[in-house]
């Protein structure tokens, strides 16, 4: 039989997942904005508060770049809240989202706090295994008992619960990059960087500047809210940025710094040779 292959199979896509040129954000409705009142110095509570405005996430209908600036958003919202604690995190982030985000992040909470509760329950077992028995050596009936309580009610508490532990706020965290995470594209990080690497020529109608701050903006802004590091390890470094910044430049200037002699991957990269 027959079959008939597209010609971009194998291919990730032909188009970047961020662009050079952001695409225009769609009109945002008043009633899909949130609006969080955060402190302009969170530790202290007495200082001005700054409103801050965002749309929240519905996971359906937007963008990557939309995507990872509502995961930053949260970010700076949980932050100038000054919510430390994972339970009140986990409570406000769900404010910030609804639709297939939000059953995303409640499923996934379920998920990694059973787990929570399975290994503390195994834990309090074991503890209470360890200890003598009645009418062995060494045993101690007060402590006995509260071994006992403690495994009681590892078992009987709740697995939401789990998020008042001191663990809890890198549960909100990772609940946080996995809703990111299916949202997003596959291989999302190399089709970030492949496209910078390859394909990332000045347009035109751009600045130079805007053309650095927006390559800027990609590497550390973007970059590290993607999957699957969700930190600035992932980042370009610094020498890919000249090669990428190199690469997008008029072919006309890279020809006039050859004939200046100047090598922008050097140390001295902005020192042009003296010419008799």
């Amino acid at each position: 039989m027959k079959v008939s292959v597209p010609k971009d199979f194998g291919n990730i896509s032909k188009k970047p997942i961020l662009q050079l040129v952001p695409e225009p954000i769609k009109s945002v409705k008043k009633e899909d904005l949130t609006t969080v009142n955060v402190y302009s110095d969170p530790g202290d509570h007495a200082s001005t508060q700054v409103k801050m405005t965002f749309k929240g996430l519905d996971g359906d209908n937007e963008m990557p770049q939309e995507i990872l600036g509502w995961r930053r958003n949260v970010e700076r919202a949980l932050t100038g809240l000054d919510l430390t604690a994972g339970a009140t995190q986990y409570n406000m982030a769900k404010q910030l989202m609804w639709g297939s985000a939000l059953s995303t992040f409640k499923s996934t909470a379920l998920v990694l706090l059973t787990n929570h509760k399975d290994d503390a329950i195994v834990h309090a077992k074991e503890q209470l295994a360890a200890h003598p028995a009645h009418g062995a050596v060494g045993h101690d009936a007060v402590l006995f008992q509260t071994l006992r309580d403690a495994a009681t009610t590892a078992t009987n508490r709740k697995a939401l619960d789990h998020l008042m532990e001191a663990y809890g706020v890198g549960v909100v965290t990772d609940l946080l990059n996995d809703v990111v995470k299916c949202l997003l594209p596959n291989k999302t990080l190399q089709r970030v960087k492949r496209p910078l690497r390859r394909e990332a020529r000045k347009p035109i109608d751009m600045s130079v500047k805007q053309c650095i701050m927006r390559i800027y903006r990609i590497n550390t802004k973007e970059i590290p809210c993607c999957l699957p590091a969700f930190n600035h390890t992932q980042c370009l470094s610094d020498n890919e940025i000249v090669e990428i910044l190199l690469f997008g430049t008029p072919k006309s200037w890279q020809r006039e710094m050859d004939h200046q002699g100047i090598d922008p991957m050097t140390r001295n990269a902005y020192t042009v040779s003296a010419r008799p």
